[in-house]
């Protein structure tokens, strides 16, 4: 008994001393793990779920559950993702998805909700209600979402603010209006038409342009707001218009998508689509990409609008596409986020889990690419 005990006392001594001598020898003190930052294609839809998309193989980085539909294109500022659902403003780590902070803007009911995305001047992100109430959120890089005004627009705001020589660019149904980025009224003209501004304005100078539910695309003053021209085409214009070496190219629900010179003010070019253009188009290496209510993403050279190709999903594209670095991203009521090259070829599918009212963003570290429709194209 003696000899079994001392056995036992010899091989637990004995244990002790290897492991002491592993712990010392083979282990670490903890220390966070360290991340990597990597380029990402952020996207929403009607499932609530926020997913950040590898751009170079389509695989999934991360993702976040909200509570509520995201019909709005997320703003990168700094180092923060904002994303506007309809009655919630989230701000995240652009990198690692980590959610920072959440707030509910405006408490009444029935709630009017977000339906048109931010904009930043790189310092803070302004967005505007449904009832035509715009917020200026400062852009803290902390945990914060503090408000540092508000102002009135008196009237239902659907289209993206856009912002004009340092001042922001506001279409609402009735009237187009600039406000100072402190918040105070510049300009304020009414809608010459018999529609509703919804598409988002887009400012190239001398004009501001700005579609219609009444088949009009408007031009107006950039300086003093005055109405200059239209163009009508057959069907209401919800597309976002863009602008690009002297033309203006946008769709309108008669199935055209239009390029309008804009110093003829008179038709370059028109393609035929086989159903609704809602869509804002992306201009990127003289090709015009756009979506249809067809389901074909369609790839028009910007000088005659020769179809350079297409392709065809499985449902119905409301999406804007954005077009940058060699690919063109694209979503749709089918579920998928598309990845092609400029040559048409698909590089990569990924399923979101339900149908895409909003728009994907490409993030690459250094700078962001938005679609037309948030008011803060490139062109």
């Amino acid at each position: 008994m003696l000899q079994h005990w001392l056995k036992t006392l010899t091989a637990l001594s004995l244990t002790c001393v290897l492991f002491t001598a592993c712990k010392k020898n083979t282990y670490s003190t903890d220390e966070p793990l360290v991340s990597s930052n990597t380029p990402s294609v952020f996207i929403s839809s009607q499932n609530r779920i926020l997913y950040a998309v590898d751009p170079a193989t389509g695989k999934q980085k991360w993702q976040y559950s909200l509570h509520d539909n995201v019909i709005a294109v997320p703003v990168v500022i700094g180092k923060f993702l904002y994303v506007l659902g309809y009655d919630t403003l989230y701000k995240f780590n652009v990198n690692t998805g980590d959610m920072w902070v959440k707030t509910q803007l405006g408490t009444e009911s029935p709630y009017p909700g977000f339906y048109s995305s931010p904009t930043t001047d790189g310092r803070s992100l302004y967005l505007a209600r449904r009832d035509g109430k715009v917020y200026c959120i400062n852009s803290t890089q902390d945990s914060t979402l503090p408000i540092s005004w508000t102002y009135d627009m008196a009237d239902t705001v659907d289209a993206s603010i856009a912002i004009l020589n340092g001042t922001l660019l506001i279409a609402s149904y009735h009237k187009l209006a600039t406000l100072n980025f402190n918040g105070s009224p510049n300009w304020s003209v009414a809608n010459p038409g018999t529609g509703a501004f919804i598409s988002s304005p887009v400012a190239s100078l001398p004009y501001i342009y700005v579609g219609s539910t009444d088949y009009n695309l408007y031009a107006f003053d950039a300086a003093t707001g005055a109405s200059s021209w239209s163009f009508t085409t057959l069907g209401i214009v919800n597309s976002s218009p863009i602008v690009y070496g002297g033309n203006v190219i946008f769709g309108s629900a008669d199935n055209y998508v239009y390029c309008v010179d804009t110093a003829a003010k008179g038709v370059r070019w028109k393609f035929k689509t086989q159903d609704r253009v809602m869509s804002s188009p992306a201009a990127y290496g003289q090709v015009v990409y756009v979506g249809g209510y067809d389901s074909y993403i369609y790839a028009l050279n910007i000088l005659d609008g020769e179809l350079k190709w297409r392709f065809k999903t499985n449902a119905l594209i409301q999406s804007s596409p954005v077009a940058q670095n060699g690919k063109v991203y694209i979503s749709g009521y089918d579920k998928y986020l598309y990845a092609f090259d400029t040559s048409g070829e698909q590089k990569w599918l990924f399923n979101v889990g339900g149908p895409v009212e909003t728009s994907p963003v490409l993030y690459d570290l250094t700078k962001t690419y938005y679609p037309s429709i948030t008011g803060l194209y490139q062109y």
